[in-house]
């Protein structure tokens, strides 16, 4: 038998990670940062996605979906996944994909979203072209200043009201502080439920992560070859004890993430 076949076989073995997630499961936290990350296979023109969620206090990985379109029907069936397995889910995290939190509410209708704040502030920067001109550099140091903290409502709306007296006569300085305005529910979800992260910066290391492996394999020959090593990926990644956790995460180091979230006095499972 090949090394390519005895690997493969191997895969095809191992439990998926939404079963690990129903059988051992029950302490997450409910709070979930989710994206996407995309993956080059053979016969489709376009790069397709895989979509996952982090459970922030675990760091543990309930589930993920592998489609061919990042549309609002495969990540509704992501969320509808998570229902299925119980995840309690209270508090999203996500990027300006406004497929994300649509599907969500439509599958855990009083969930909380939190827009990532790097990405609003990026979307920001490219509309100021603050990285090529010093136009609008101070305007931007104002926003930044914004989001450096996480500071109550009252706070947050008198520093935006001090912006606006300041750049009243800018009309794309009021247009930007007009959107900020119309999104500040979902810029200041934090306040809703405690301890929600404002940005997407943990599932972000972990697409780090994905991406070096995927660039080792360089593409897969089939939809179903790359099912399968993601959900080996996965598997491995819920086992494999963190090292270099920081801050309020250190305690995780030396653990894998399915110890945290597994039910109180159950044992890891003997996957690999």
């Amino acid at each position: 038998m090949t090394a390519y076949r005895r690997c493969l076989n191997a895969l095809k073995s191992l439990p998926h990670c939404a079963d690990i997630t129903r059988k051992y499961c029950t302490r997450f936290s409910g709070i979930l940062l989710v994206d996407g990350k995309f993956v080059e296979v053979k016969g489709f023109k376009h790069k397709i996605p895989v979509i996952y969620g982090i459970d922030f206090y675990t760091h543990d990985i309930p589930t993920y979906i592998f489609s061919i379109s990042e549309n609002y029907l495969s990540i509704k069936k992501f969320f509808t996944s998570l229902r299925l397995l119980n995840y309690p889910l209270q508090s999203l995290v996500s990027d300006d994909n406004l497929n994300i939190p649509q599907a969500c509410f439509d599958v855990y209708p009083k969930a909380n979203w939190q827009l990532c704040t790097n990405h609003f502030k990026e979307n920001i920067r490219r509309s100021l072209e603050v990285r090529t001109s010093d136009k609008y550099r101070d305007f931007m140091y104002g926003i930044e200043t914004l989001f450096s903290n996480k500071i109550s409502e009252d706070n947050f709306n008198k520093l935006g009201k001090r912006l606006l007296n300041k750049y009243i006569n800018d009309e794309l300085c009021v247009k930007i502080l007009l959107d900020l305005e119309r999104r500040r529910p979902n810029l200041l979800a934090y306040l809703n439920v405690h301890k929600t992260p404002t940005t997407t910066n943990l599932i972000e290391c972990f697409n780090s992560h994905l991406n070096i492996r995927l660039k080792s394999v360089k593409g897969f020959e089939s939809f179903n070859h790359a099912e399968l090593w993601l959900n080996g990926y996965f598997v491995r990644r819920r086992l494999k004890p963190f090292t270099d956790c920081t801050g309020i995460f250190r305690r995780l180091n030396g653990k894998c993430s399915l110890s945290e979230s597994i039910k109180t006095g159950v044992d890891l499972p003997s996957i690999f």
